[in-house]
């Protein structure tokens, strides 16, 4: 009896063993090695095809890139569950689109969702599925060979292709969902992408080099003669990934890398490699598939804004090399022309791995205006006719939703780092990417639309003779409502103080020659017949404390402003240069004024629905919404507003439980301006939220559906 427990108990644990080796190591004998591997999705010259009752189709992608990020949620916590993927799978597929593209592995909900929708909806969409390696990897010390970088992309790959067999259970995943994956969707997956997105210095790194390899024989990818170490590297991780479908699965998939501008396959004369970072060439070209191969392979580019002159900056050389290929590009085009020479310069087929416009209130790129929601969904069928004209095979367009946690490079530095975003930061250019926004309530705190019926007596902070007050705020924006007797919007002129902070501020403002019962920080200007903003008192200047050197050449912390000032100064912020400086010269960091106001109608449901619209006069008044970051809030949901700049170096936090604000509009009035105390509480880090698909979407559906018409 005591043997027989023995023997049970190694057979159990044998058995245990196995399992785990199976599901969670993706362990396998191939017990067929002469078994035909067969593809459902292969590329021929530059077009993807799919076999479709025995018989291949051109398909042409019409993408879209979604994540799991909820308002509220951490990022990597996977908060979405399957309603909300099989809800965003029906707006998808209407929007017109075939594939949606996920940078990493999802939760395991993501994939019963997904095989769900494809099984019971009646129609069909697509997954392009991403490979990823965490920012250490990518933005660390060590180079691309790296194990966290080199054989953690292998191992996510091999974990991906049984996660779409529904073969694999994950336990903890460092950059990757979790859970039991037991639905096979592989007949719907297109193929994968490995990376997201890649650090250039990384890149070159790996390059620059001498201890690994300068070429690649594998059974289904090798590179060429010319080829770099990181191409080699891509080449063994796709051959990989390749054989272990193959050998397992006796399956392929398409497959590619993604690259980017920085990255591409042309090179730069110095002084614009220098500016522009430009010191890697990554191309696509110097791997090629082995005869094994019958699925195929693709190069995938992320897009992003760059000057319109960059032809220009090519080195002589590579100009020479292109020859014919530069002869009559459409410079004129959204890209100006960069889609129509990747097309004519790959063999292979092109896809844009991620393109999109924001919708957020402040640009990030000199020269650049703002985009309404209008704006966003023309610049996106723009971008996906010029890539269908050029040859591509298709598009992704970035993003599905919304994400509140995304940080932009010129305001980061003006807002708290939550893992918690429970507050949407207009101002910030990445937040702003989605078709589909995420509010509290299904109607926002106010509509600025001109209409004052929603304004109540309970909403009044201050009323005097001139008229009253009123105020609202929710996760987006402050709310004002002044209700003037007599006002003129086209004649008068309407200035609101606004004080924040106990540390600075000022009674008087010179260039408005204004004086205020308190010290105010902030002044807003509405003129009907001129130039509207937000001005603020120059001790509270954040981009003067922050990057006086970069915009003005001065150190702000030599000579310090005073705390009660009353110079009040237009708010701006830093946005990306256009083009090079020259070697050994200097100019100003170009900056965009944010603080101007825009008249219009934030009412989604008007026809004249303008996204951007910052006020709207009414019969009696004004209507006003401020984003929270223009008034020096680093956190809202805290009430967590900037301290002192000169007395931290810098941008630190202070809570505070009340405003000030007060109201004038005759000019002819000498009298300081009363003020009236607005409490604050904040909302804390549990949210409820609502979705609304925005203009742009419908606009992309126009567009997808004259394709088919």
């Amino acid at each position: 009896m005591r043997r027989f427990i023995i023997i049970v108990c190694i057979l159990v644990a044998l058995g245990g063993g196995l399992l785990y080796a199976v599901y969670y190591e993706g362990f396998y004998l191939d017990l067929h090695p002469g078994a035909p591997v067969s593809a459902d999705f292969r590329t021929l010259g530059g077009e993807i095809q799919h076999l479709a009752d025995g018989r291949w189709e051109t398909l042409e992608i019409r993408g879209v890139d979604v994540s799991s990020s909820l308002p509220g949620e951490p990022a990597m916590d996977f908060a979405a569950g399957g309603e909300d993927y099989l809800r965003w799978f029906e707006s998808i597929a209407a929007l017109g689109a075939n594939t949606v593209r996920v940078y990493t592995i999802m939760d395991s909900d993501f994939y019963e969702a997904f095989y769900q929708f494809n099984t019971e909806s009646g129609s069909t969409l697509y997954l392009l599925q991403g490979l990823q390696v965490s920012d250490a990897a990518n933005y660390g010390a060590a180079d691309a060979y790296d194990s966290e970088f080199r054989e953690l992309l292998i191992q996510n790959g091999q974990a991906a292709v049984d996660v779409i067999h529904g073969r694999r259970h994950i336990a903890l995943g460092d950059t990757s969902g979790t859970g039991i994956y037991r639905w096979d969707v592989s007949p719907w997956v297109l193929g994968y992408l490995v990376g997201s997105e890649w650090d250039s210095g990384n890149i070159a790194y790996t390059n620059n080099s001498t201890l690994h390899p300068l070429s690649y024989e594998g059974t289904y990818f090798a590179t060429v003669p010319e080829a770099n170490r990181f191409e080699v590297l891509m080449a063994e991780i796709m051959d990989r990934i390749t054989q272990y479908e193959s050998d397992k699965y006796k399956t392929q998939r398409l497959i590619a890398f993604v690259n980017d501008p920085n990255n591409d396959p042309f090179a730069y004369e110095d002084l614009y490699a220098t500016r522009f970072f430009k010191y890697n060439q990554v191309d696509a070209e110097h791997i090629v598939p082995t005869q094994a191969l019958c699925s195929g392979y693709f190069a995938a580019y992320r897009l992003s804004q760059f000057s319109e002159d960059f032809l220009d900056y090519f080195s002589q050389e590579q100009r020479a090399e292109l020859g014919s290929t530069l002869a009559g590009l459409d410079t004129t085009a959204i890209y100006n022309g960069y889609l129509e020479l990747l097309g004519r310069y790959h063999t292979i087929p092109v896809v844009a791995a991620g393109f999109g416009f924001s919708t957020a209130r402040a640009p990030v790129y000199e020269g650049e205006a703002p985009l309404t929601e209008q704006e966003q969904g023309q610049r996106i069928v723009e971008v996906c006719r010029e890539a269908s004209d050029a040859g591509w095979a298709g598009v992704f367009v970035s993003t599905w939703q919304d994400v509140w946690e995304r940080r932009t490079w010129n305001t980061t530095y003006a807002t708290l780092d939550s893992l918690l975003p429970v507050w949407q930061d207009v101002q910030s250019g990445g937040q702003g990417y989605g078709l589909l926004q995420f509010s509290w309530q299904e109607e926002p705190a106010c509509v600025v639309d001109g209409d004052p019926s929603e304004w109540t007596e309970a909403d009044v902070v201050l009323s005097n003779a001139q008229g009253s007050l009123s105020m609202r705020y929710d996760e987006k924006y402050l709310y004002f409502f002044a209700e003037l007797e007599g006002f003129d919007p086209a004649a008068d002129v309407l200035y609101i103080p606004i004080d924040t902070t106990p540390r600075s501020g000022s009674t008087y403002c010179e260039a408005y020659d204004l004086t205020f019962a308190r010290a105010c920080d902030f002044v807003v200007c509405i003129n009907g017949g001129g130039t509207s903003r937000v001005v603020v008192q120059e001790r509270y200047e954040t981009l003067w404390a922050m990057h006086a050197f970069e915009a003005d050449r001065e150190d702000p912390y030599e000579e310090l402003r005073d705390l009660d000032s009353p110079l009040f100064r237009p708010i701006r912020l830093l946005v990306q240069r256009e083009d090079p400086v020259p070697v050994g010269g200097w100019e100003p960091y170009p900056t965009y004024e944010t603080g101007l106001l825009r008249e219009g109608s934030a009412d989604p449901d008007s026809a004249a629905y303008d996204s951007l619209a910052d006020f709207h006069f009414t019969s009696s008044g004004v209507e006003l919404r401020l984003p929270w970051e223009l008034l020096n809030f680093g956190d809202p949901s805290e009430m967590m507003i900037h301290d002192d700049y000169y007395e931290h170096y810098g941008v630190e936090y202070l809570h505070i439980d009340e405003m000030w604000v007060g109201f004038s509009w005759d000019e002819e009035n000498d009298a300081r301006i009363p003020m009236s105390s607005f409490p604050l509480e904040g909302w804390g880090k549990s949210v409820t939220y609502h979705e609304r698909l925005k203009e742009s979407y419908y606009i992309l559906q126009e567009y997808w559906a004259g394709l088919d018409g």
